[in-house]
């Protein structure tokens, strides 16, 4: 599964620095740029609860099966895209399959683990899926783009995707499709609190740090100067300060940390982190060591809404509806985040005026904390 995962995190990192490059060949504004990033969380944004119930209903490695080898034929198109409206769609077709991939992973991980922190542990590991998998696609960016170029590029990940299909059907065992009517999964999980808070949490948290992860190559190309290559091992180190923060909050959690609690800390320093890398008062060295500082305990935050999935999904078998909830909202903030940013830079002032959507993503992820530590107190 996690090789899957790495797939669906290679197809979501591979835009950034590429961008600077595609945008010249085709013409792109900075607005359409965030679109051709963030179309691959469309479907997602609009459809992703009914991914999940599919997969609850119908079987989750047969779905995620489905879901690589459409992210991989949306690859392939793509590479022929002979303009914007082509490219735009092929970006919508590998978020068809991304969703449809990453909503089975959590259910299929939570079935073969037994106890709590086991669990915690778990999903801390798979939560690097996309950190991960988008890091090596960033780091072998500008190394395959000089090669094949751009397009050479989405055709060697494509293929990448079609050998996880073949590492995915041999080595994952088949899941039970699922008994309960796929109405009743969907208004069961819509009654679950906890999943609700969880679902607008992660929207927050990946609005803030996709945005980061999109916009920052562009930054360094064309405010600061430097080379496509410089601009993709920045991004790339970026993505991979996330996986500390992935496994801690696993860690943290099996150690017997109260979720609530870890989520507010999370995006207090989050929210400090941005202040300082979005004002220009500090040297460039400084503001990116806080734009690591700020991707490796932002980290810590999808770590706790995974190992919830468990606690607040009615039963374990509404916990791949749950995750189709959960990533639907991280759809969400993937898709708006990215564009609300790129809108604030071009009618405010650049990029430091970005600062205000920024803290208020980390705001709202605190108060969603906040509410979901009251709820597990509730419970206990």
């Amino acid at each position: 599964m996690f090789a899957g995962g790495l797939a669906c995190g290679a197809f979501f990192g591979k835009v950034p620095p590429a961008l600077p490059t595609m945008r010249g060949e085709l013409g792109l504004s900075l607005v359409e740029s965030g679109f051709i990033a963030t179309m691959v969380n469309a479907l997602g944004a609009v459809a992703g609860m009914l991914m999940g119930l599919l997969c609850d209903r119908f079987g989750h490695k047969r779905l995620g099966l489905l879901g690589l080898a459409v992210m991989a034929l949306g690859g392939l198109l793509g590479a022929a895209a002979d303009g914007y409206p082509m490219l735009l769609l092929s970006r919508f077709l590998e978020g068809a399959g991304f969703i449809t991939f990453s909503v089975t992973g959590a259910a299929i991980i939570n079935a073969s683990v037994s106890s709590a922190s086991d669990r915690n542990r778990a999903m801390g590991i798979w939560t690097a899926y996309m950190p991960s998998g988008g890091a090596l696609a960033m780091l072998a960016a500008p190394m395959a783009m000089a090669q094949f170029g751009w397009r050479g590029y989405w055709v060697v990940l494509s293929v990448a995707a079609l050998a996880s299909v073949l590492l995915v059907w041999r080595v994952v065992p088949p899941a039970r499709s699922g008994s309960v009517g796929g109405l009743r999964l969907a208004v069961e999980s819509l009654r679950q609190p906890g999943s609700l808070v969880l679902t607008v949490l992660f929207c927050f948290y990946v609005a803030q740090w996709t945005s980061v992860m999109v916009w920052l190559p562009t930054f360094v190309v064309d405010e600061r100067g430097g080379t496509a290559a410089t601009a993709a091992f920045l991004g790339a180190l970026m993505v991979l300060a996330n996986v500390p923060g992935n496994l801690a909050g696993g860690w943290l959690l099996s150690r017997g940390a109260r979720r609530g609690p870890l989520i507010i800390a999370a995006s207090a320093a989050a929210a400090a982190c941005s202040v300082g890398m979005l004002r220009d008062w500090l040297p460039d060295g400084a503001r990116f060591a806080l734009v690591l500082a700020f991707s490796c305990v932002a980290g810590i935050i999808p770590a706790s809404i995974f190992s919830g999935l468990a606690v607040h999904a009615r039963t374990a078998g509404h916990i791949g509806t749950t995750n189709g909830m959960v990533m639907q909202g991280a759809q969400v903030g993937q898709l708006a985040g990215p564009i609300l940013l790129a809108w604030l830079a071009s009618h405010f002032g650049g990029w430091g005026a970005t600062l205000w959507g920024m803290l208020a993503f980390a705001f709202l992820c605190a108060l969603c904390g906040l509410v979901v530590g009251r709820i597990e107190r509730s419970r206990a």
